[in-house]
């Protein structure tokens, strides 16, 4: 072969290679982040030992802690608004609410609201906070615009979880704070037009009520007087609220992610729902379509709150374990743990850098 034939040949070999290399990385470049699962968040999670929120952030599952803020004594539920402007957590053992300003990454104020705050529900224009209370006959009410408190929302009973509506019409609540007795519902709903509220008849204690993805379900765990475990999870009409049937959720359910507090961003046409499981020590999905458990993945010890991305990705608190799970929900795999300060409870996720 001539010099300027093998010349040639490896010529078109060079630019060959060139150009199969340029499609390689073209391709490498697209399939990252996002095409392998990966997402770049901003995860809060309460410490109730150490009356602390600890901020980690970071591309999934690598998180690094950035900041860790002093809220006030034993901080508990956490929720994040819909704009993603605010956080905030009760402190349920000194009756008050603290919001974080997810920009600076400090507490903008800390609110004194009553007894036993416990779960927090923000509107989905993000304007206003609702905060429950464990041992008070009425729901605080918080103006996010000024952070001041408003006047409260009254009611006959103390509640433990709180759910909004889609259209922020209605507030759905749980009863925990005794056992259940026949005659004693442990499931409300408030009109936030008129503040009337309508006791609902489960025939089991309660937990937390999350209302599905569409809004149209609500979802009632009754593993509610805590020591008392209970698979059966109920499921109601939102409009008609008449009890539609129940099921058998692993063994010992606790909580789902939900909107106005820490699953803003599961869409509405979402066709399945996480629940956290004490006695399985892990996480549950349950088929919207089917009614049924279509999945398990096992966590640390004493699972409670989740938080979910919009793809899916799965964060939870483990309380025992000090350790926060994550997990690809599609995918039902385990993508990593992350260590947290002790007795984690509430979480919230933050999407992008």
């Amino acid at each position: 072969m001539r010099r300027d034939e093998l010349s040639g040949l490896f010529g078109r070999s060079t630019r060959s290679l060139s150009l199969f290399t340029g499609f390689l990385l073209l391709f490498l470049g697209l399939a990252t982040p996002h095409a392998w699962g990966q997402e770049s968040v901003t995860l809060f999670v309460t410490s109730e030992k150490t009356d602390t929120v600890s901020v980690f952030r970071g591309i999934v599952p690598n998180l690094e802690l950035v900041k860790s803020i002093k809220v006030g004594r034993e901080p508990h539920n956490m929720g994040i608004s819909p704009d993603g402007r605010w956080v905030a957590t009760s402190d349920r053992r000194s009756g008050e609410v603290s919001i974080i300003d997810t920009k600076s990454l400090v507490e903008a104020a800390r609110l004194k609201l009553g007894r036993q705050t416990h779960d927090v529900a923000f509107t989905s224009d993000s304007r206003t906070l609702f905060v429950g209370h464990e041992t008070e006959n009425f729901v605080s009410v918080i103006d996010l615009g000024g952070l001041k408190v408003k006047e409260p929302l009254k009611l006959s009973r103390a509640q433990h979880d709180l759910s909004i509506s889609p259209d922020d019409k209605e507030l759905w609540f749980t009863v925990t704070n005794r056992p259940y007795k026949p005659g004693d519902p442990r499931v409300g709903v408030v009109d936030l037009a008129t503040g009337k509220a309508t006791l609902i008849e489960t025939g089991a204690n309660a937990h937390d009520v999350t209302l599905s993805p569409d809004g149209k379900v609500a979802w009632v765990t009754n593993s509610g007087f805590t020591h008392i475990p209970d698979p059966r999870v109920d499921y109601l009409d939102v409009a008609t609220r008449k009890p539609l049937g129940s099921i058998n959720v692993g063994k010992y359910p606790f909580h789902s992610p939900k909107r106005g507090r820490d699953g803003n961003l599961v869409p509405p046409t979402a066709t399945e729902m996480w629940f956290s499981d004490h006695g399985l020590r892990s996480v549950v999905a349950v088929s919207l379509a089917d009614r049924r458990v279509v999945a398990t993945v096992p966590v640390g010890v004493e699972p409670y709150h989740l938080a979910a991305t919009a793809s899916g990705i799965l964060f939870v608190a483990n309380h025992t374990s000090g350790s926060v799970t994550i997990i690809d929900g599609p995918k039902r795999a385990l993508l990593g743990t992350l260590k947290v300060p002790p007795h984690p409870h509430g979480l919230a996720v933050l999407g992008g850098p």
